[in-house]
């Protein structure tokens, strides 16, 4: 899985991220991929994919996000699609816990003292794997009713250092399931 960090600009996250081979048509990177990047999140319902969001007419949006835009080829399916989502979620969970924070996962999403620090949603294109994943730098912009919290909040304050830390576990996590899963044989 090739890794991506952008740091010289930021790039505002509206859905169409989710499409098979944005990271490649903007980026060159093909094949299993991960693009970390800096910007708002503003997804308006019809480019929702969650259809519970959907139902909800609920937007999506923050003024300041730290983006993970994650696309695998090797197996098209919404089971995996929503067993990695979980399993990166899981592992942020876990780089977290480095920097002292104390984090509960609730399905797909990180919560902090009973309050939201991410998003996220996974679906299967018809040719890969596509998930992103949202956290706050700040509580700011945040859709009425929803009670969330940002890094700073959390005394993370170098946002570049946390997406490489976070961009760099993502892989590793990837690369040694990839690693695990290629040296079993068939039980006979």
């Amino acid at each position: 899985m090739e890794l991506l960090i952008v740091k010289d600009r930021r790039i505002d996250y509206d859905g169409s991220a989710i499409g098979s081979h944005w990271a490649y048509r903007n980026f060159g990177l093909l094949g299993n991929s991960l693009v970390v990047f800096r910007g708002k999140c503003d997804v308006k319902v019809e480019e929702m994919i969650d259809i519970e969001d959907l139902r909800q007419n609920k937007g999506i949006k923050s003024d300041d996000m730290v983006h993970y835009i994650i696309e695998v080829f090797d197996l098209v399916n919404t089971l995996f699609a929503s067993t990695l989502q979980k399993l990166f979620i899981a592992r942020l969970c876990e780089v977290l816990g480095g920097y002292g924070v104390k984090t509960v996962r609730k399905g797909d999403d990180i919560y902090v003292n009973g309050r939201k620090l991410s998003i996220s949603i996974a679906t299967v294109s018809p040719v890969s794997v596509k998930i992103h994943i949202g956290i706050n730098v700040e509580a700011k912009g945040i859709p009425e009713g929803v009670d969330a919290i940002g890094l700073r909040e959390l005394g993370i304050t170098d946002i570049e250092e946390f997406m490489e830390n976070t961009g760099n576990a993502l892989v590793q996590e990837f690369k040694k399931v990839k690693k695990d899963s290629l040296k079993v044989r068939w039980a006979q």
